[in-house]
């Protein structure tokens, strides 16, 4: 039996009379309200959050009391396992296996297994999860064991075998498995594929080189900070182009294009196609094959492989120009019943998903946007769902959760950051806040977006967006951009296309300063420095002084240095040197209008 939850939605409450009158005796005036009447989706523990109060003891007792009756919800169940079946002995002896013979570090290493006419046995193949593709690196130093990466078993450093990563394959399309592996050591890898029932093992070899010029290999969390895997600073300076994948070829040649000379190193964008307002086009394709002629009518156990092409392309053009991909794995805004797909199929495209694209260094993981619209997911799903991308995932990308009310639990083992939606005025404040509750860095991933659009969210000023960008990032968190300014050709932070505002410009100044630091990563400063300034060591000091116009400040350079002061104007985009050779403290004479930034740089 299944009762009331903060995850029901306020439509299950009202469906049931004992419960709709708990609802209208403790808050009559709820059901009258504009949110309720237009989103009998939304979750009744969040709305009642934002209508009492989150820490309300009237909150707490009317759920205390709901989660006393049954919700009517029927939750899905998984369906039974499906018997396999074994290759016919002619299928097993034309099996064969296709590798590279060579190929680079941080660059995917695709193996394919073809069994001819074995199409309908190798898609239950996947499922079952037994095949899995072992790249064995033999003969390798001690030093490069240390750089394997978080899903490499090191093994015995005496010798033989040193490096070794497992990964399971999917199901392609016809007659083909494929299985993908990120290799973070040059050297000779040995390749071998196995648990194909009845098939032996299928062997190949690939030589793997350094990496190219300008390649840093997959961003992860080390120390409490992002960070490339060798070693290079990580600051996410992102937008939002939700379904960018979903528009038509002309449409996503030009996001990239924009995105080409934009200065953002994250985008974040959904795999499902989305249904919100100004996005309601149906998609090319979505990640399953139709099984009929209705737009819910989905064949669960087949993937669309055209989908998936398009979707790793896109992953791949991302890659070329040094952005990551955030991949947005599950949202609520949705008519075709992917927000509500069974257990049993929510994994199994969770599975495929990974498998696919955790090879790919320029991806990172957002388990949901706005996850508590989910409302037929429990937190205990949520839990299952990030254990298996952990599993799947030897790369180890990071993995976010997105709320629209409150964080969600960061300091669950599989998370690896904040990803938070909020912050508003008080966007250092929250950044502080969010990493001294959880101890793991911060992304704030939607804070209001530049635009005209008639939604509160979605109608900031350039300098506002611009504001709340810099506050975070002197915060020490990451930050994600979004544009909705409405045209008939798409707006951005919905279909990609062209960039018609003016924040993003100066976010690609601010890209410039963190990469002018001495070690590219602003941190927040000490106690003492106050909240509007960054360091970045012991001898640069960055204060951003946001809509306040001082005519002048002083600043304080550290005991014992001499250092050069800058005058930055963040809105015109300009560096003016006004000092050199100076220590101690200094008066700084400013021009007293907004957006200016003082700068110390020690020598």
């Amino acid at each position: 039996m299944n009762h009331f939850s903060p995850q029901s939605t306020l439509g299950a409450v009202l469906s049931v009379p004992q419960a709709r009158a708990l609802l209208q005796h403790g808050i009559p005036w709820l059901t009258d309200l504009q949110v309720a009447v237009e989103h009998p989706e939304f979750p009744i523990g969040g709305l009642l959050g934002i209508t009492l109060g989150w820490d309300n003891p009237a909150r707490a007792e009317l759920l205390a009391e709901l989660a006393e009756l049954e919700d009517p919800t029927v939750l899905p169940v998984r369906r039974a396992a499906r018997p396999l079946a074994a290759p016919t002995l002619e299928q097993q002896a034309r099996a064969r296996l296709s590798a590279p013979v060579s190929a680079r570090c941080y660059e995917p290493v695709e193996v394919t297994v073809t069994i001819p006419g074995a199409g309908a046995l190798l898609r239950a193949v996947e499922i079952a999860g037994s095949v899995t593709l072992t790249a064995t690196l033999v003969d390798v130093d001690a030093a490069d064991v240390e750089s394997a990466g978080p899903g490499a078993d090191t093994g015995d450093t005496t010798g033989g075998s040193r490096i070794r990563t497992s990964v399971r394959v999917f199901y392609r399309r016809g007659d083909e498995l494929a299985a993908r592996f990120l290799p973070e050591v040059s050297g000779h890898w040995r390749l071998r594929v196995d648990g194909i029932a009845a098939v032996a093992p299928l062997e190949a070899e690939v030589d793997v080189h350094p990496a190219g010029i300008g390649e840093h290999g997959p961003v992860r969390v080390v120390a409490g900070h992002f960070a490339h895997a060798d070693g290079l600073p990580f600051t996410p300076l992102g937008t939002t182009a939700y379904a960018w994948i979903h528009q038509g070829a002309d449409m996503r040649r030009r996001t990239l294009e924009t995105l080409a000379s934009s200065g953002f190193n994250k985008l974040r964008m959904c795999i499902f196609p989305k249904h919100y307002d100004y996005n309601h086009a149906d998609p090319e394709s979505v990640p399953f094959r139709s099984a009929g002629p209705g737009e819910r009518e989905w064949d669960w156990d087949a993937f669309d492989a055209d989908f998936f092409d398009r979707l790793e392309q896109c992953v791949r053009e991302l890659g070329h120009l040094g952005i990551i991909a955030d991949l947005i794995l599950f949202h609520p805004y949705d008519r075709w019943g992917f927000a509500e797909m069974t257990p049993d199929v929510d994994d199994a495209y969770l599975r495929h998903v990974v498998r696919r694209l955790a090879a790919f260094p320029n991806v990172w993981w957002s388990m949901a946007n706005e996850y508590e619209l989910l409302t037929t997911k429990r937190l205990s799903d949520w839990d299952r769902l990030g254990r298996i991308v952990v599993e799947e995932d030897p790369v180890g990308h990071p993995i976010g959760v997105h709320n629209i009310f409150e964080p969600f639990d960061a300091s669950a083992d599989w998370v690896s950051h904040v990803s938070f939606q909020g912050g508003g005025y008080e966007m250092g404040r929250k950044v502080d806040e969010l990493r001294n509750r959880f101890g793991k860095p911060v992304v704030i991933d939607e804070y209001g977006y530049e635009g005209n659009l008639e939604h509160e969210w979605g109608n900031l000023t350039a300098e506002e967006e611009l504001r709340r960008f810099w506050e975070g990032i002197i915060r020490g968190a990451g930050m994600t951009h979004g544009e909705t300014y409405f045209h008939e050709e798409g707006i951005w932070w919905a279909h990609g296309g062209v960039l018609r505002g003016e924040s993003w410009k100066r976010i690609a100044f601010l890209r410039r300063l963190i990469q002018e630091a001495p070690r590219g990563r602003l941190l927040p400063a000490p106690p003492g420095l106050g909240m509007k300034t960054a360091v970045d060591g012991d001898g640069y000091l960055l204060t951003f002084f946001g809509g306040a116009q001082p005519c002048r400040t002083t600043v304080t350079v550290p005991a014992g240095r001499t250092g050069a002061i800058d005058v930055i104007d963040t809105w015109n985009m300009t560096v003016e040197q006004v000092a050199s050779g100076v220590s101690g403290e200094v008066e700084v004479p400013l021009p007293s209008r907004p957006w200016m930034a003082v700068r110390v740089r020690c020598d």
